[in-house]
């Protein structure tokens, strides 16, 4: 096997190693070369090639995400690594563990008119768990501080808070040169794992704020599934003072949780909000989708409890007034001693349940009486998933269409939430469905979303095993549907941003299959074809047209008509 003749190379691609990399996603340039052979010769390396650096920044976010560990994107000096900060930012914030090597150019060149050389070190440091320069090694001494630096940066990545880190290294030429004579690290440090444990006093502290409540709310954020969390809170949410509530992207399912924030909120008489008002809230997961609920529980004024080692301070409802860096499994395992020793007869848990089942029970007639629309769209979309899916679903108003009918506990689902852009949701899925490919997967994306990102399908990988449904409304609908933008003369002008593009000649420019629905008929008439095997092992494309002025006035009917039937 061959490799960089470059020392720093080789030692970088052997800690990678170490760190369980398997995956590199390069973007072609001159200055990481020697990134690139290396990576490349490495039997133990699967290599993605993909020139968009925002793409390819997207495509690895997927596939760490999936994987379920660190993934390396590498491109050339300049501009290019700018390109990666959306996808950074979102991994920061979902504790994705992203690394980035951004070649570059000698320091001494910095300024000085030289090609592609801008300051780069550093430049992701507000969105890092970890940067380091790590300079060419010329001494012994050199390479012991690069070999601890190196370290320290990997094992930052997959610690107990998970996320990107970001190692620049600027590169003299030659950089072509490559060797067989190959060296690994002689200084790997081992990062020991470990986890939290609550002293006394501060578990008597959490005692007290829950055994003094008698109206427990927990609050589910985004997170993948965890079967063992799930045990413990349906075994909590059975205890007639306590409700569960999640999301779709919480990947937690139970018929004792409350799985419907939004239409159970809406259900609830305003006359009795108060009585729904928890005395003490449990957070534990990442973003949380519901503005309703957010508004809610800050209302309530309730105390919060935070479980995780990310952002322990994120105080999202207001009034944190305790958090502990342990595993939300660790923090709701005490919830169960603490229940056998001091039982509550309180029924609050039990009527947020009856709430979210009188919404599962109505929704159908509801559904049925509306036309056609966003909704009435993605009410046949989320009936028709197959199981044991992967369903990515894209920003904006279509997570929250998706958040009005009950999950499917057979399905994954992914969305960017971490900064809850449009811009990468259609790379993301095709990472995705490129590592794990004997599963399906579907991406559920909007119109704007999908032209954003139509650079994913730029790919020589686009897997057969992935399909995408795009909802065109012709703009950006949520601009319909929150309060403010219809009172301005710019509604439709630069909010909502009309548009009347078609995704057919996209679909024709990268040989995707395209299908295109305008009604339930059309919906029902390509559906098995969409979903049956692909013609050229590519994905396939269902367009389904609900450009109209409509979508937002039959979401408020949807949501009177519950109202209604209290």
């Amino acid at each position: 096997m061959i490799s960089s003749a470059k020392l720093e190379v080789q030692l970088l691609v052997d800690g990678c190693k170490k760190v369980g990399v398997t995956h590199v996603v390069i973007s072609p340039g001159s200055r990481n070369a020697p990134l690139s052979i290396a990576f490349d010769e490495d039997p133990d390396f699967q290599v993605f090639v993909v020139p968009d650096e925002r793409v390819a920044a997207f495509y690895a976010l997927g596939m760490a995400q999936k994987l379920n560990q660190p993934v390396v994107i590498t491109c050339t000096s300049g501009s290019a690594p700018l390109n990666y900060y959306p996808a950074i930012a979102e991994a920061f914030y979902q504790e994705i563990p992203l690394i980035v090597l951004s070649a570059d150019r000698p320091a001494e060149w910095l300024d000085q008119g030289d090609g592609q050389t801008i300051r780069q070190e550093g430049v992701f440091n507000q969105m890092v768990l970890n940067s380091a320069q790590l300079n060419e090694i010329h001494t012994d001494n050199q390479r012991w501080y690069f070999e601890r630096k190196l370290s320290e940066a990997l094992q930052t990545a997959v610690g107990n808070r998970k996320g990107p880190i970001h190692l620049n290294i600027p590169f003299s030429e030659p950089l072509y040169e490559t060797t067989s004579d190959i060296q690994a690290m002689s200084n790997w440090i081992e990062l020991a794992e470990t986890e939290c444990v609550l002293t006394k006093n501060s578990r008597s502290k959490l005692e007290s704020i829950w055994s003094n409540s008698e109206k427990r709310l927990i609050i589910v954020g985004q997170q993948q599934n965890d079967s063992h969390l799930q045990e413990l809170l349906e075994s909590l949410a059975l205890d007639g003072s306590v409700a569960v509530l999640v999301e779709h992207t919480s990947n937690l399912f139970s018929p004792y949780f409350v799985s419907n924030i939004d239409r159970a909120l809406n259900i609830i008489p305003e006359s009795d909000l108060s009585s729904f008002y928890p005395d003490c809230i449990v957070t534990i997961g990442g973003a949380i989708i519901s503005k309703k609920i957010k508004v809610f529980l800050r209302q309530s004024k309730a105390p919060v409890i935070r479980f995780g080692v990310d952002f322990p301070f994120m105080d999202t409802f207001q009034n944190l007034k305790f958090t502990a860096s342990i595993s939300a499994i660790s923090g709701i395992q005490l919830f169960h001693s603490f229940i056998k020793e001091k039982p509550h007869k309180s029924r609050f848990g039990f009527a947020w349940k009856k709430i979210d089942q009188f919404g599962a029970e109505e929704q159908k007639q509801i559904c049925n009486a509306q036309p056609w629309s966003d909704l009435k769209a993605m009410e046949f979309v989320m009936d028709v998933i197959p199981d044991q899916c992967n369903l990515h679903i894209s920003n904006s108003s279509l997570i929250r269409y998706a958040l009005l009918f009950d999950p499917i506990k057979t399905l994954k689902y992914w969305c960017n939430r971490g900064t809850s852009g449009i811009d990468g949701s259609s790379s993301t899925a095709v990472g995705s469905a490129i590592v794990s490919s004997k599963e399906s997967h579907v991406l559920v994306t909007g119109d704007l979303s999908f032209f954003y990102d139509s650079n994913a399908w730029w790919s020589k990988y686009l897997p057969s095993n992935l399909r995408i449904i795009l909802v065109n409304n012709g703009g950006g609908d949520i601009f319909n549907i929150i309060p403010g933008p219809k009172s301005t003369n710019q509604w439709k002008k630069i909010f909502v941003a009309e548009q009347e593009l078609s995704a057919e000649n996209i679909a024709k420019t990268y040989g995707l299959d395209y299908f295109e629905a305008s009604s339930l008929s059309d919906l029902e008439g390509n559906l098995e074809l969409f979903f049956g095997e692909s013609s050229n092992d590519k994905p396939k494309i269902l367009e389904i047209n609900t450009m109209n002025e409509q979508n937002s006035a039959v979401l408020e009917t949807y949501f009177k008509s519950f109202k209604k039937r209290v």
